[in-house]
């Protein structure tokens, strides 16, 4: 695929990330997907394989985010097989607190499906929003 192609493909998975549809990540995605949130914490461990991760992350973000994570993407760094994006969200999370998160996402392909998803966030907002 192209650099455009790849574009393209990052960023339909992370407009999926608002109201995720599993068919959506299975058909953008690896067999061998992984996808993990860089940080210390162990409450979110990586996510593997492509059907595990289109179902999982998909139930995780509809119960945490009902009414949507609405994600804005500001900017998508396409190099080869390796694309950079950087959004925010601004949403109500499940337990009725504001969550303004900010993002950046590496992701890799292999071919035509994206191989790998690492995501950096803040993840002190994560602790005071989800476990606190």
């Amino acid at each position: 695929m192209s650099p455009s192609d790849n574009k393209t493909a990052v960023l339909r998975f992370l407009e999926n990330l608002n109201h995720p549809d599993p068919a959506v990540f299975e058909e953008l995605i690896a067999e061998d997907f992984s996808f993990g949130i860089v940080s210390a914490m162990t409450d979110f461990p990586p996510i593997r394989g492509r059907r595990n991760f289109a179902t999982s992350e998909s139930a995780i973000l509809r119960q945490l985010f009902p009414s949507g994570l609405n994600l804005k993407i500001e900017t998508v760094i396409c190099e080869g097989v390796q694309v950079v994006a950087l959004g925010e969200a601004d949403t109500i999370a499940n337990n009725g607190r504001r969550y303004h998160q900010r993002y950046s996402f590496y992701f890799r392909f292999e071919g035509d499906r994206i191989a790998e998803g690492r995501e950096y966030n803040d993840t002190d907002l994560i602790r005071r929003v989800f476990l606190t």
